[in-house]
């Protein structure tokens, strides 16, 4: 079956965490675009309970159609037929049905307007009272799409995907839960602020980069307040450890843990979390957890100090301090991670006015045994953009430190 994915703002990290999560290949991408995604898979999903578990990717639908541009106005028609039967379900609708219409292409959709009159058009023939729902975007939003109940016996959105030469149809099936989201972000008692905080959908593409089973032993050595071990259990892994330098910090995880359990609905019924926290320094981790005992680790380290005189000196020093750091824990990784497990990273990359400094790996994994593994090897399009040295750029409006994730294989 085919399936469009709209993509976040980091379109790069959203398709490598689809690959990762589909282990999808080259040939099964039929169009990628800086929003959108479409591919080829075997099985059908479930794309209620994945679009929970990728943090990366704001809508997925199903295709149910395509053709190349130009259309005839009768070849349209054809299709407009069959997409109201396909893409609109009327067996079931109880009041008024509401629609929407997105357009994921190059200009404005001409006949938009036209398409949804001829949907009004058609359902008032079946004596279906609708209402078309708009918004000032092109396209309409997770919220939108929500709140109208688009996803629903009760609506539709149909997603037009066009590259220029070739145009898809299809509908939405589940949109990212952005209330859930909110939730955990801004409602687990367990906060810093100070020390910044790892939004709950970058964690999923993290762990959802580690390509690491539910069954796995999964390990987050600066733990902080918890937001990656607890958005894994979330997923359904079972297996966690966690550990901090901070008293404070494990502490934080501790209480969003139990906040977790008691309070998101989302919770996994059947699962059995196994979960272990414990104050430890990162460079004594080896004395706290057996040798090759972990088969994955997903972390955030300390990035440097929030505030300071934004200098290319100080930056350079702080640079310096980060990576003897980050050298010993990735010693100390090494020891208790299997062979072939893997352990994703977030390093920072300090914006200045005309570039940026990243951290030296070659400092960070000297005589280690750990490679850095390019997540896209194989794939080759215009927007996909890799550092020189194959890792990911995770970026926000206005941000003064990127985070560049990095992923290694011992």
């Amino acid at each position: 079956m085919r399936y469009f994915f709209i993509l976040g703002n980091n379109p790069t990290l959203s398709f490598a965490e689809i690959v990762s999560v589909f282990k999808i290949k080259p040939e099964q991408v039929l169009a990628l675009t800086e929003k959108t995604l479409i591919i080829e898979l075997a099985q059908e999903i479930d794309a209620q309970q994945i679009i929970r578990k990728l943090g990366g990717t704001i809508k997925i639908g199903v295709i149910n159609f395509q053709f190349s541009i130009p259309r005839t106005r009768d070849n349209f028609q054809t299709i407009f037929n069959d997409l109201m039967f396909k893409l609109i379900n009327t067996n079931n609708v109880v009041g008024k049905f509401n629609f929407g219409i997105s357009y994921y292409g190059a200009g404005k959709f001409k006949q938009e307007k036209n398409l949804a009159m001829e949907i009004k058009k058609a359902l008032k023939e079946k004596g279906i009272s609708s209402r078309w729902v708009t918004s000032r975007e092109k396209v309409l939003s997770s919220v939108v799409v929500e709140q109208n109940k688009l996803v629903s016996d009760r609506g539709v959105e149909v997603v037009i995907i066009s590259d220029g030469t070739k145009c898809w149809i299809g509908k939405t099936l589940a949109v990212q839960p952005f209330k859930e989201l909110s939730a955990r972000d801004y409602g687990r008692p367990g906060r810093d602020d100070y020390s910044g905080m790892l939004p709950p959908k970058l964690a999923q593409i993290l762990i959802n980069l580690s390509g690491a089973e539910f069954g796995n032993v999964l390990l987050d050595p600066f733990c902080g307040s918890g937001t990656i071990l607890t958005e894994a259990a979330l997923m359904g892994f079972q297996n966690l450890i966690g550990c901090d330098i901070s008293e404070k910090a494990v502490e934080d995880s501790r209480q969003n843990f139990k906040f977790l359990m008691s309070n998101v609905k989302s919770m996994p019924n059947d699962i059995m979390l196994n979960i272990k926290l414990f104050v430890c320094d990162v460079k004594k981790l080896s004395r706290k957890i057996k040798p090759n005992f972990i088969e994955a680790i997903v972390t955030e380290p300390y990035l440097g100090p929030s505030r300071m005189e934004r200098n290319e000196k100080n930056i350079r020093a702080v640079a310096r301090q980060l990576e003897e750091l980050y050298h010993q824990a990735i010693g100390e990784f090494a020891k208790v991670i299997k062979p072939g497990g893997r352990a994703v990273m977030v390093w920072p990359a300090f914006k200045l006015d005309k570039f940026a400094i990243f951290l030296d790996s070659s400092r960070i994994l000297a005589n280690s045994s750990f490679k850095i593994i390019n997540p896209l090897l194989g794939f080759n399009n215009k927007i996909l953009r890799l550092t020189n040295r194959n890792t990911l750029i995770y970026r926000r409006e206005g941000q003064k430190i990127e985070r560049e994730i990095v992923i290694l294989e011992k």
